[in-house]
């Protein structure tokens, strides 16, 4: 690389201590930037709120991480945002964004998400001409009454340097509704890793919820994978809302248990988004509160547990953009149970069983189908974990982005 090291600075709405998946991703991805000797310093600007439009007041505006990114907040006015979009309509001050900017002196904007359009606008207006800019629209088809969006992201798209699109499904999406010309656009997944640590307990005594064991299940069941007596352990991670489709995994587990001939075990990983009293509702009715287990919010440490004592990895999602949960359990040989949403099918090209959208009896055979044959688990974990470390590393993914940010 000719000229100097880069400095890279990503706008999002939302960012740590919140991680979501897009959140993730932009950590992981800048954490493997950090390892480059093309650049320098890697920042994000982002808010002082957490998905869905939480305020957190007592954030701090500036702080650096442990791996080195350097976070920067703003404040909004007013603090309680209207629930009219999935990122706060409040006024954040352009100069503070200016200030900001300046400060950190980027050499690339990464701007990633399609919604926060007013943080990009004033980000593009201040420094369009010192800054590479590459757009991650992260696309999602827009509901009616966000329809003026549109426009915003159309300006966007003809404005920045580069788009890039994280499937083929979407590239075309976004080509058709933000009007964008195939030659300015790339198509760039997410990555995937999760610490290789050995099984602890996700759950620290006395501090969250346990495992009942249940007669059904057979008393002194371990930890760790479904072995012996042990219970299989069906794994969904994502917030609990109607977007992620947990109360409908929760009625093809209720359906499909009764045909299972081993003990398993359902766990919902993920913070409250308006969901967590109707399925624990829903839960209690059924008779299930020894099978399923919703373990709320929970650290990078205890969610890597999850993922490595997980048999089967299962998500029924309205729409995925990219995915993100499906291929950090691939990457620990979890096979995947979805249905055809969003990029699923492209994406999710091996070690997964897609059937069709909401077919609630195909998900029900599917889900007994996998349960009960051991064999075929293990060959589709195997496959999940070869094509999700294979296709999908954080230092590939890290490799391309290099490229587009030197044009």
């Amino acid at each position: 690389m000719s000229g100097p090291p880069l400095r890279v600075l990503f706008l999002t709405p939302y960012f740590r201590p919140y991680l979501g998946g897009i959140e993730r991703a932009i950590e992981q991805l800048s954490a493997q930037l950090l390892q480059s000797s093309q650049v320098e310093a890697v920042g994000v600007l982002t808010t002082e709120y957490a998905f869905y439009i939480i305020p957190h007041p007592e954030w701090p505006d500036r702080e650096t991480t442990a791996q080195g990114i350097a976070i920067y907040r703003l404040r909004g006015w007013p603090r309680q945002s209207p629930a009219l979009s999935t990122v706060p309509l409040v006024w954040f001050s352009p100069w503070q964004i200016r200030r900001y900017v300046k400060e950190f002196n980027p050499s690339v904007v990464h701007l990633v998400g399609d919604g926060w359009f007013w943080g990009h606008f004033w980000a593009w207006f201040w420094y369009r001409r010192r800054a590479r800019f590459i757009f991650t629209p992260s696309y999602h088809p827009l509901p009616p009454g966000n329809w003026w969006l549109r426009r915003f992201n159309r300006f966007l798209c003809r404005v920045v340097d580069q788009v890039v699109s994280l499937s083929r499904q979407e590239a075309e999406q976004v080509r058709k509704d933000y009007h964008l010309a195939p030659e300015k656009q790339q198509v760039i997944g997410w990555g995937a890793s999760v610490p290789d640590i050995p099984h602890p307990s996700p759950l620290p005594q006395g501090e969250r919820e346990v495992i009942i064991p249940s007669p059904a299940l057979g008393e002194g069941q371990g930890e760790g994978k479904g072995e012996g007596d042990a219970p299989l352990t069906i794994l969904c991670v994502g917030r609990l809302g109607a977007h992620k489709g947990q109360a409908w995994l929760l009625e093809v587990y209720r359906q499909a248990r009764f045909q299972f001939n081993h003990p398993a075990r359902l766990v919902l990983v993920g913070r409250d988004e308006d969901g967590e009293a109707d399925l624990r509702s829903a839960i209690a009715a059924a008779g299930l509160a020894r099978e399923v287990l919703l373990t709320g919010e929970v650290s990078d440490a205890e969610l890597a547990g999850w993922y490595q004592q997980a048999d089967l990895f299962s998500l029924f999602s309205q729409y995925e953009a990219f995915g993100l949960a499906y291929f950090e359990g691939m990457s620990c040989g979890v096979p995947v149970l979805t249905h055809d949403v969003g990029a699923n099918r492209e994406l999710l090209a091996r070690g997964a069983v897609i059937v069709p959208r909401y077919d609630m009896p195909a998900a029900v055979g599917q889900m007994v189908r996998l349960v009960n044959d051991h064999g075929l688990r293990q060959r589709l974990g195997e496959e999940a974990r070869q094509y999700a470390l294979a296709g999908f590393s954080w230092a590939s993914v890290a490799e391309r982005y290099l490229r587009v940010y030197t044009g």
